[in-house]
């Protein structure tokens, strides 16, 4: 599969976060994913003769279990991860403002900060509404997907145009909830 990736997307801080992109589907299409009336979350397929005219794939942004954007969210433990994953889908909800709808915004305009408007076309199916992603996550990874965008149009020139439209949100790569082990017999 596919996959563009960074190291060092820096956030603002002094921190570098992972940005990649994740599940690259050719012919693809965005689907609904969420799993309760207060979520919006979406996830990418393709069928199997790939042969849509869109291609989609996420944005990822790496957050481990120390993470700062965690701090809000501290009080639930070992939970933490999976109550900030809830919080964003939730947000994303919220911002879409009815179910099933997807909040999008250019990518060109997600990296100068400011709303989008205009005809576009999607391969979502459903209720789509221009909103301002930029304002969904905290500016750490805002900034972190930002500049991640930034080096992959260094990279591939045109990936960053107005015919991107970013689709919030797909939370669900990885699971938020990390189970160490011990070396010596895979159980802690």
């Amino acid at each position: 599969s596919y996959r563009l990736a960074t190291s060092s997307a820096n956030d603002g801080t002094e921190k570098d976060r992972g940005c990649y992109s994740f599940c690259m589907c050719p012919g693809g299409q965005i689907v609904p994913a969420s799993t309760s009336s207060n979520q919006t979350v979406v996830n990418g397929m393709s069928f199997s003769r790939r042969d849509s005219i869109y291609a989609n794939s996420a944005l990822v942004v790496t957050v481990d279990s120390s993470d700062s954007v965690l701090l809000p969210f501290s009080h639930h433990g070992v939970l933490s991860g999976m109550k900030f994953q809830d919080h964003v889908e939730s947000s994303a909800r919220a911002l879409a403002g009815s179910p099933h709808t997807v909040p999008v915004q250019r990518c060109t305009d997600f990296l100068k900060g400011v709303s989008s408007s205009g005809d576009f076309e999607s391969s979502y199916r459903l209720n789509k509404e221009w909103r301002d992603l930029h304002t969904l996550y905290p500016p750490e990874i805002i900034e972190s997907l930002r500049e991640g965008l930034r080096q992959f149009e260094r990279k591939i020139p045109g990936y960053v145009c107005d015919e991107a439209i970013l689709h919030g949100v797909e939370t669900r790569t990885s699971s938020p909830l990390r189970v160490p082990r011990g070396e010596d017999c895979l159980v802690e």
